[in-house]
């Protein structure tokens, strides 16, 4: 069991390298085919898609097999990144880009699913906060690549670096994961289970609280470039440089509160999380000044409490899942799409009344104030 978990951490890693790399270079990409403005809208209908998939994947995950299932999707994945590779028209690209944006989402329910089945209930926190580390150093990783080796070479090139890896994720998930005993999984239909999962208390805050760092993630990650680069006059060298500090809290965070949090619960590290995200969101809106130094320590104290509420939600919600609930790890994880709809067309939205850029971040800043109430509300024995 634990040689299979070190080998789902071992894929996680690669795959997340894999996913680091392009998430750099595609928003750039696709605006190479189509306007600016409507690169947000391909975002979100590729997280429309992705929330499908995962209320009707669940059947088709029960009656593959968790092996069959990851290979799959891995191969499918590939070539989508190979053909996106190679597209010279805004069709074919858009097409790639959704299928491929939806299939990493199938990727990472099938890896939660495996990572489920060889976790114990009593070290949950520390398994999962071992993955979160892991995969975290991948984005650490991909971010010192493009800002040195990979960042003067062209889109292709990048996306092909990143079909290799993903070719490795699929050879060694096919070597060494194939023995994988599947559990009997529950059967159920989508309304159902969907009904199930919000109408317990623990999940529908599981989910509450993944959907808040799910759209801090998504304001973040499409406008803190732009705020950088085309409001503050950063070149993406330095862009590069504050990133690959930011990213730090995410490889030394969560090992160490996932295994504190197996003893004393998850509330106290949520609020905390929850607390310092918000003040130092708050505080961007502050702060002007072109200073490599201090967007670094500003966007790194932004992650310190975004790691923690990362590590915290997942330990909470697959502390109160079993592993035959594979349905419910699909809702869970429907989060992260959903949260890229309703981020983009929100912030598009409150643009049209917002003075200046920088207000974005009041307003979410102010927003992520809510997930201290909402951790408040985990019972103290609910370990």
């Amino acid at each position: 069991m634990k040689h299979n978990r070190k080998i789902i951490y071992l894929v996680g890693f690669i795959f997340s390298l894999s996913i680091a790399l392009m998430s750099y270079i595609n928003s750039s990409f696709i605006s190479s085919f189509v306007s600016e403005k409507l690169v947000g809208t391909i975002y979100t209908l590729g997280s429309i898609v992705s929330v499908l998939a995962l209320l009707i994947i669940p059947q088709i995950f029960r009656k593959e097999g968790g092996f069959k299932f990851l290979l799959w999707v891995i191969f499918l994945d590939s070539l989508s990144i190979l053909l996106l590779a190679f597209s010279q028209n805004a069709w074919s690209a858009v097409i790639l880009f959704v299928l491929g944006f939806t299939l990493n989402i199938l990727i990472y329910f099938a890896l939660d699913e495996l990572l489920k089945i060889f976790s114990k209930d009593y070290a949950i926190g520390k398994i999962r906060g071992s993955y979160l580390a892991l995969c975290s150093l991948a984005w650490i990783a991909a971010t010192l690549l493009l800002g040195t080796v990979l960042g003067g070479f062209s889109f292709r090139t990048i996306y092909l670096v990143s079909f290799a890896a993903m070719l490795l994720f699929f050879a060694i998930s096919y070597i060494y994961l194939k023995d994988i005993a599947d559990p009997k999984y529950d059967q159920t239909n989508t309304k159902r289970y969907v009904g199930e999962f919000f109408r317990n208390r623990k999940l529908f805050r599981a989910y509450g609280i993944s959907f808040l760092l799910q759209f801090f993630y998504c304001l973040m990650v499409i406008y803190t470039p732009i705020y950088l680069s085309l409001h503050l006059g950063f070149s993406w060298k330095e862009i590069g440089i504050i990133f690959a500090i930011m990213l730090l809290p995410f490889s030394l965070i969560p090992f160490h509160l996932g295994r504190y949090s197996d003893k004393v619960g998850e509330r106290k590290i949520l609020m905390f999380g929850f607390t310092v995200a918000s003040l130092a969101t708050l505080s961007i809106f502050l702060i002007q000044r072109h200073e490599v130094w201090i967007w670094a320590a500003l966007l790194f104290i932004t992650r310190i409490g975004a790691a923690s509420i990362e590590v915290m939600s997942d330990a909470y919600f697959f502390k109160h899942i079993k592993p035959e609930n594979e349905e419910f790890v699909g809702v869970y994880r429907s989060a992260s799409p959903v949260a890229y709809i309703i981020g983009p067309l929100l912030a598009s939205f409150l643009f049209i009344f917002l003075p200046s850029f920088n207000y974005l971040y009041l307003i979410l800043g102010a927003f992520m104030l809510f997930g201290i109430y909402l951790a408040s509300t985990i019972r103290k024995s609910d370990i």
